[in-house]
């Protein structure tokens, strides 16, 4: 076999471990390379030492014994490891280290190849149909709005309400080829499977504790049993022939299986098949060959799961035309329809959706609270929208992180149903199930199950629901379904995601319906009051949490359950529409990164106008909005809150956050964040934040596309193991980020290897994405990357944390007593965001470098201080004077009890100061709606 000392080809994991890497320039098989090879030809030394010592095989302690507990101090034990200056040179600039993995052609031809294809049919299929005729009179019902083709005047690149159907419908196609080309890279070929029953197989998922796929209960994954014929092991004696591959034959059957558990700790899917049985391993008498249970397996995109958002499109476009073509005059009038107004104002809100705004509001609030530690944001929010005085317009609440956005929310909707007149049944939304189980939890001690039910798919496994969310789900014949219509509509609040709000189009339970419903029947049976019916709609309001997370075609769902009728009488009211989210965080997931759906309703409503340039949204100057006074009287209401208190985070870890992404505005009001005053590792000024410059190299992975960075990951294991060893903080409070897959991979390896002693498993480790809404005592952010040259790739294919700011809003704002950042100094330069990070930093000599430089800090002007940090230091000289002031009164004067050279662990509960004020983040989109 020819060596190729210079490539970077190594086997990929996705496929056979018998089979070779193929160099595609020369068609030759390549050898693995034993060592990273440098730009200058040498090898970069292996690994630092374990950080803790194994036990040995003659140690009397197990190694359940061979606690954290038991250990030394990490610090005494090792030192923090050095890392290797030189950068590596691995990925050649002559090969494309984005390339897939090698895969033969006999392989992958058999995806393409056709046959018989058995399907499975999903479980706890429901009957909608026969549900809606035993619960509705379906002759009153409108037909369905069918979708218009675009006219000539259509181009996606522009967003205007003419089109706003086929704009979305254009993208969302988009969306679902890019899937499709994504889960394409998940497929996995000669892949090994268990059975027991020959029709029920599971298989390992490499990515999927990551989501790479995302794969659903019920979702279907199409298999084809492929035979590997390889040479026998021969008998003592005889010679081995060199057969490493053979042809790889197909049975000619594929199968469409469905997924009936998943278990994402050990990366392994469990799918149920239905058609011919498997053939099981056997030999053949008459060769040498053996045939082993293989697969080749792809991951098929559910379009399901974009169907309600292109329901609901035609009937929302239908709307938006018909108020395009009204007067003004008509449209406000008190005989207009108001379903026309109600739709274009939540989708398109004006100044004219608005109320004025004569007298200045109280200072403090009547309102009998349930919970009584909210702050004035929180209760001035809930006074606004229980007292329905801003307008037909969405009332956003813009929550950054630890401010209470849920919390906001869940008191909302209790006042609401018990203290509001005409709100009696609120549809409570979130993007994901875990976001919709949190409020049901929130809202359990309120409400009983006869009054709050947890709307589920039929296919969601029982075992994705908390036992304390099960009671107030519904369930027949052992598997989730939906309750009887009278019981339905008995409930005050009914809490479920945003695309399962489908189910209740499906049931015809929308507004629309109930009303075409209602209306038809009253007046077949009394004819004469058909001019004066009046009717109060079901769904009297529409709560949606983390609302910046959901895809604007997502958010229409449930929008649509609640909406009037398209032809409405006389409404008693109309229904009101709440969000809660944060535009500086991730937004929705997308495969598409330049897709305009990653701007959320959300977002977009806060770019407009009516909420943008409100007097007391945030200045365009950057400074913080006035305080509303009597001079700016008259003023429109404002239709939106800002949250401000913060009572997750250290002062100094939200300093920068609250500087960059919300215009330093946050106010830091957590208490006992200074658990870990105490660590030994901290610099400087001796907060609970830590940058240290790492210049180990990053490299690529065997699966082309996932990096890592081994001397980053040594370093982030030895600061976890060392925080959890000083026995400051339990190993559960403490996690390891990186937003790069193989980087996630490789610290779980060594975090929980042997080298460590096996006793950091409740470390958390896990990509940024899955800690949005998550928060931990300490956050260590290994930002992996090393060489500038491959940032714009990275942003291209929306990975790493650099030109992210979304993603490092999330990544800085998780912690609560400590936060560590990993990285290359250099290239995080590059990012203005990540820059003034690295300021606030060094001013304050919270740095480490393996060259000794930069742990100092140095005098800066004060106007370049967020206001975080200006009370933080403000703290300590009071701290300090005060002791001096002890020192004097006890003995007349210092008596060396106190130099000025000392610095003191700050003990900072938090930061008071500022005045309340309102503010408002704008979302920029390259989409400009007209």
């Amino acid at each position: 076999m020819d060596q190729h000392p210079q490539t970077t080809f190594s086997r990929p994991s996705k496929a056979s471990k018998a089979l070779l890497f193929i160099d595609p320039k020369t068609g030759k098989p390549v050898a693995l390379p034993s060592a990273v090879q440098t730009s200058n030809g040498t090898s970069t030394p292996p690994p630092p030492r374990p950080l803790v010592k194994p036990p040995t095989r003659n140690s009397r302690a197990s190694s359940r014994e061979h606690s954290f507990g038991t250990l030394k101090g990490i610090d005494a034990i090792h030192p923090a490891p050095k890392q290797p200056l030189a950068v590596s040179g691995r990925a050649s600039p002559e090969l494309d280290v984005y390339a897939r993995p090698f895969v033969p052609e006999s392989l992958t031809s058999i995806n393409t190849l056709r046959g018989p294809n058995f399907e499975t049919p999903p479980v706890n299929q429901f009957d909608f149909q026969e549900y809606i005729e035993k619960s509705l009179p379906t002759q009153f019902f409108t037909p369905p709005i069918q979708p218009t083709p675009p006219d000539s005047s259509f181009n996606p690149a522009v967003a205007t309400q003419e089109h706003y159907e086929h704009f979305f419908e254009y993208h969302i196609k988009a969306e679902i080829e890019a899937q499709q080309r994504q889960n394409a890279s998940y497929a996995l070929y000669a892949h090994r499977v268990d059975t027991t029953d020959l029709m029920v197989v599971s298989f390992k998922v490499p990515g999927l504790q990551e989501n790479s796929p995302y794969i659903e209960v019920d979702d279907i994954v199409q298999l084809r049993q492929i035979h590997e014929e390889r040479p026998k092991a021969p008998r003592r004696g005889r010679p081995r022939i060199e057969e490493p591959f053979q042809m790889a034959q197909w049975t000619g059957v594929s199968y469409n299986g469905r997924v009936s558990n998943i278990r994402r700790k050990n990366e392994t899917l469990v799918v149920r098949l239905s058609g011919p049985s498997l053939q099981p391993r056997r030999l053949r008498p008459d060769s040498f060959m053996v045939h082993h249970l293989k697969f080749n397996v792809q991951f098929p995109v559910p379009e399901e799961r974009f169907l309600p958002m292109r329901h609901v499109l035609p009937v929302i476009q239908q709307a938006l035309r018909v108020i395009m073509h009204t007067s003004e005059r008509q449209l406000f009038s008190e005989d207009s329809p108001q379903f026309h107004r109600w739709i274009r104002s939540m989708l398109f809100p004006k100044e004219v959706d608005s109320k004025l705004q004569t007298s200045l509001n109280n200072l403090s609030f009547n309102r009998l609270l349930f919970d009584s530690e909210l702050n004035w944001e929180q209760q001035k929010a809930i006074e606004s929208i229980g007292g329905q005085n801003y307008g037909t317009l969405p009332f956003l609440i813009s929550g950054p992180p630890g401010t209470g956005k849920t919390k906001t929310l869940v008191e909302l909707a209790i006042q609401l149903v018990k203290n509001v007149d005409n709100v009696a049944h609120i549809l409570f939304c979130a993007p994901s199930d875990p976001a919709a189980d949190t409020l049901v939890r929130r809202l359990a001690s309120h409400f009983n199950p006869t009054q709050m039910f947890r709307l589920n798919r039929t296919s969601r496994a029982f075992t994705e629901i908390p036992d304390t969310v099960l009671p107030f789900c519904y369930v027949s014949d052992d598997a989730l379904s939906f309750p009887p219509f009278k019981k339905l509509m008995a409930y005050n609040i009914v809490v479920t995601t945003c695309r399962d709000a489908s189910l209740l189009i499906r049931t015809r339970m929308t507004n629309s319906d109930l009303y075409a419903a209602e209306r038809g029947l009253v007046t077949a049976i009394h004819p004469d009051e058909a001019e004066s019916f009046s009717a109060k709609l079901h769904w009297t309001t529409l709560l949606m949490d983390e609302a910046a997370q959901a895809m604007e075609p997502e958010a229409l769902v449930p929008l649509f359950v609640a909406a009037p009728p398209l032809k409405s009488d006389r409404l008693l009211s109309t229904p009101l529409f709440v969000m809660a989210g944060d535009d500086h965080q991730l937004g929705p997931r997308l495969s598409l990164h330049s897709s305009p759906m990653n701007t959320s309703l959300f977002a977009r409503l806060f770019a407009r106008p009516v909420y943008a340039e409100h007097p007391l949204a945030r200045a365009k100057t950057g400074k913080a909005p006035p305080i509303l006074n009597q001079s700016m009287l008259p003023i429109l209401r404002p239709a939106f809150a800002n949250l401000i208190r913060n009572y997750r985070s250290h002062p100094a870890i939200l300093a920068v956050p609250s500087s960059v992404f919300y215009n330093d505005t946050l106010l830091a009001e957590a208490p006992g964040t200074d658990c870990l005053a105490s660590w030994s590792q901290w610099r400087g000024k001796k907060w609970p934040v830590l940058f240290h410059n790492n210049v180990s190299p990053d490299d690529m992975d065997s699966d082309g596309g996932g990096w890592f960075n081994s001397g980053e990951a040594s370093l982030a294991c030895w600061y976890a193991a060392s925080l959890v060893c000083s026995k400051l903080i339990e190993p559960k409070e403490v996690c390891i980020m990186s937003p790069f897959k193989a980087q996630v991979q490789r610290l779980r390896k060594v975090m929980r290897g042997k080298d460590y002693g096996g006793v950091f498993w409740d470390v958390d480790i896990g990509p940024t994405e899955i800690f949005q809404g998550l928060e931990r005592g300490v956050v260590i952010i290994c930002t992996t990357r090393s060489r500038a040259k491959y940032v714009e790739k990275d942003k291209e294919l929306g990975w790493g944390l650099i030109d992210m700011p979304n993603k490092m809003n999330v990544a800085l704002t998780r912690a609560k007593f400590g936060l560590i950042v990993l990285g290359n100094k250099d290239i995080l330069l590059q990012d203005p965001n990540w820059k003034a990070f690295l300021d606030f930093c060094e001013r304050n000599g919270l740095v480490r470098s393996d060259d000794g430089l930069g742990e100092t800090a140095y005098d800066t002007d004060d106007s370049v201080r967020t206001t975080l940090e200006k009370g933080l230091l403000d703290k300590e000289e009071k701290q300090k004077e005060l002791k001096v002031s002890r020192a004097l009164g006890a003995g007349g004067q210092n008596n060396g009890m106190w130099t000025s050279g000392m610095q003191e662990p700050p003990s900072v509960e938090g930061y008071d100061g500022g005045e309340d004020s309102e503010y408002l983040d704008e979302a920029p989109s390259v989409y400009t709606w007209q």
